[in-house]
């Protein structure tokens, strides 16, 4: 499927691990910061409370009493209520439960305003992503882009769709099935993004998270703030699991890409690479969503006292996710695909935006 061998054996490991229960959920409250919830065959929707009371300990409790468990914020306690009512359990569902409330104005007008600049950046990034996509597509068939789109003004009309027919008889594909698979395409990718060298057309969550984790890694591993032994021991277990974590995240973003990049293969095999693009798509989101709360509990305990700073490091230690490690031949670097087909989409995007210009 992803016609590259980079990192196929940290891949492997990877979705042979047994995935992480639940998702994240960005409680205010401090005690509940590291809570997640999950839905159980026995007890139905529960929380599970990690490091409660800081002692390192982990409480599960019924998903209806985490109320009685720390006092909450009205912002905890619409979400809490969200949360149950729609009985989300995975980083999707909590994103989208946390949209809703931010829309509805229950998380106040400045979270409102903001969830509303970017919902309808979405909407409108997920406009050009199509476009993208096609042109990508069209030139991967031997359309002439240049020519095609040399006239802003009928670019997308008989010439444009006679190039769409010709590329949709190189892939095998009909023409109506060609927008089709490219408006899923589109949207699977919402939470990846689509990079190109001349910026960014849609920016993902996971690709801004996968960044933030490994620059974590980075600043903790040269952080030349005073530590103890205990503290350094700590603190290197902790960069080290972000940086492994950076690094496979970037290599299943590396082949998502591959999959955009071959977008003649993708389109033609869709019925076989929607369910697998999917799967790993949120498979990573519940490997990285976790990180959030972790990373703002490690700086939090950084500005603590000496006393209580290799304590609290120690039990984020012990919290760590299991990643696997890479295996001796993995590359170390940046990942190809993901740089060829930025390079690729950059100019086809400065193509396009070149027609919007004025004049």
């Amino acid at each position: 499927m992803w016609g590259t061998e980079i990192g196929a054996g940290l891949i492997r490991k990877w979705f042979g691990q047994q995935r992480t229960r639940g998702a994240a959920v960005p409680f205010e409250t401090p005690a509940l910061c590291m809570a997640r919830v999950c839905d159980d065959e026995r007890d139905g929707l529960i929380a599970i409370l990690r490091d409660f009371a800081n002692n390192g300990s982990a409480y599960i409790v019924p998903w209806t009493s985490l109320p009685l468990m720390a006092p909450m914020t009205d912002h905890d306690i619409a979400l809490h209520t969200a949360v149950g009512i729609a009985k989300a359990t995975t980083p999707a569902q909590i994103r989208h439960v946390v949209s809703d409330l931010a829309l509805s104005g229950v998380l106040g007008p400045e979270a409102a305003a903001h969830e509303t600049e970017r919902s309808n950046a979405t909407r409108s990034s997920l406009a050009d992503v199509e476009l993208v996509l096609i042109l990508h597509l069209l030139n991967s068939s031997g359309a002439d882009l240049a020519a095609l789109m040399a006239d802003p003004a009928h670019w997308r009309d008989a010439d444009a769709k006679s190039a769409v027919a010709a590329a949709a008889k190189a892939v095998g594909v009909k023409r109506q099935g060609i927008y089709r698979r490219i408006a899923q395409l589109a949207k699977l990718l919402t939470p990846v993004g689509l990079v190109t060298s001349e910026g960014v057309i849609q920016s993902g969550w996971l690709r801004a998270l996968h960044n933030e984790i490994e620059g974590f890694g980075q600043s903790v591993a040269v952080s030349t703030q005073p530590r103890s032994s205990d503290v350094h021991s700590h603190l290197a277990a902790i960069a080290d699991t972000a940086n492994r974590t950076a690094h496979m995240s970037g290599l299943v973003l590396n082949m998502l890409d591959y999959a955009v990049l071959d977008i003649g293969g993708t389109i033609r095999r869709w019925d076989n690479e929607f369910p697998v693009l999917s799967q790993a798509i949120d498979r990573l989101s519940l490997t990285l969503d976790e990180w959030p709360a972790l990373m703002k509990s490690v700086h939090d305990a950084l500005r603590g006292s000496p006393d209580e700073r290799a304590h609290h490091l120690r039990i984020l230690h012990s919290m760590l996710p299991r990643v696997p490690e890479p295996d001796s031949h993995d590359p170390q670097g940046n990942p190809t695909a993901t740089e060829v087909l930025a390079t690729r989409l950059g100019t086809i995007w400065s193509m396009l935006k070149a027609t919007r210009s004025p004049g």
